[in-house]
């Protein structure tokens, strides 16, 4: 038996073959603008569409793309999203909710259970693997920080708002976070220098000027609809100081974004430290499993709070690391599924 797994976003839509041992088969992301329309979703679902070889199977869905302002309530976003996939996967698929797996009619009748539930479905299936640690996923827009123990989930919220007032949910990605959001001032040639609060740059730039960001892992137009390259990544940033980048040397642009991307660790890290304080255990020691786009980032975040570190790949004995972390919760929300039909 094969199980196909969906993660639906706003911006990226998520896709994963696994067989029934949970040996992932197949990772693919492609990018979704679905605030444009639904056709977008369609196009991909399209492209996406296994091979006539591989198509039987269980489908199992996982979504966030609820909340883009395509949609005026998640009610109806849920509601538009299921009547999609139904059309282009079959009636037969399930939707992954905080109850478990629920059928279109029950999730759509349910949508707070299962919109923006897909870090949910990558920490159970971390929990039903390793037993305890923490999920820490960084993607491309949001950092999603989630406890579990005993072979559960142990989040003390399910939905944005209190997710994000407890820390679990945090507004900061490795590559769409504007810069303004992650600082107000930087130390620079000596001196503070107060940052533009314009949309002039994002975090993938500061992290393809230091050269740590992986390869497609930005596939959205930049700040400046300018070629996505270091060159033109360092004049962006460089605007962020309200400069040319010819008028500042490559190093001192290199140490900009080096105290940019400190600055977002720090954000994650105040997080996790909030989540770890309603613990019962301390960090040191922990077990913080990295997925998601930023997912390299996670060694660097144990050593400085004394965590054990791996990543979501290395749970599913995968060696496609990055691809699949990438894609955690369309695996997850997939080897979910084979377990429950088991």
């Amino acid at each position: 038996m094969l199980y196909h797994g969906w993660d639906i976003g706003g911006a990226h839509v998520k896709y994963a073959l696994v067989d029934g041992e949970g040996c992932v088969l197949t990772v693919q992301q492609r990018t979704c603008a679905l605030w444009q329309g639904l056709d977008a979703l369609v196009a991909v679902l399209v492209e996406l569409a296994p091979a006539p070889d591989r198509a039987a199977g269980r489908h199992a869905v996982t979504m966030t793309g609820e909340l883009c302002d395509l949609f005026a309530t998640r009610a109806e976003g849920v509601a538009a999203i299921l009547g999609v996939l139904t059309r282009h996967l079959g009636e037969d698929l399930v939707v992954f909710s905080c109850r478990g797996f629920l059928s279109p009619a029950a999730a759509a009748a349910e949508p707070e259970s299962v919109g923006s539930m897909n870090w949910r479905a990558t920490a159970l299936d971390c929990a039903q693997v390793s037993g305890t640690g923490v999920l820490i996923d960084i993607g491309s827009t949001t950092t999603d920080i989630v406890p579990f123990a005993a072979g559960r989930v142990r989040a003390r919220a399910e939905h944005d708002g209190t997710r994000l007032a407890c820390g679990e949910l945090v507004y900061t990605g490795l590559c769409r976070t504007p810069v303004m959001a992650v600082a107000a001032q930087a130390a620079f040639a000596g001196v503070w220098r107060g940052l533009a609060a314009e949309y002039f740059a994002n975090m993938a730039d500061a992290y393809r000027v230091t050269g740590e960001l992986p390869e497609a892992a930005d596939d959205f137009p930049t700040a400046d609809q300018r070629p996505a390259d270091a060159s033109h990544s360092r004049a962006r940033l460089a605007r962020m100081l309200g400069e040319d980048a010819s008028a500042l040397n490559d190093d001192a642009l290199y140490g900009f974004a080096e105290y940019l991307i400190q600055c977002q660790l720090r954000q994650i890290e105040q997080s996790l430290a909030q989540v770890a304080s309603a613990e019962p255990r301390p960090l040191r020691g922990t077990l913080l499993v990295g997925a998601g786009v930023g997912s390299f980032l996670i060694p660097r975040i144990a050593a400085r709070c004394g965590g054990h570190a791996t990543d979501y790949a290395t749970l599913c004995g995968a060696p496609a690391r990055t691809a699949l972390n990438v894609s955690a919760p369309a695996v997850a929300v997939a080897r979910l599924c084979g377990r429950h039909a088991a």
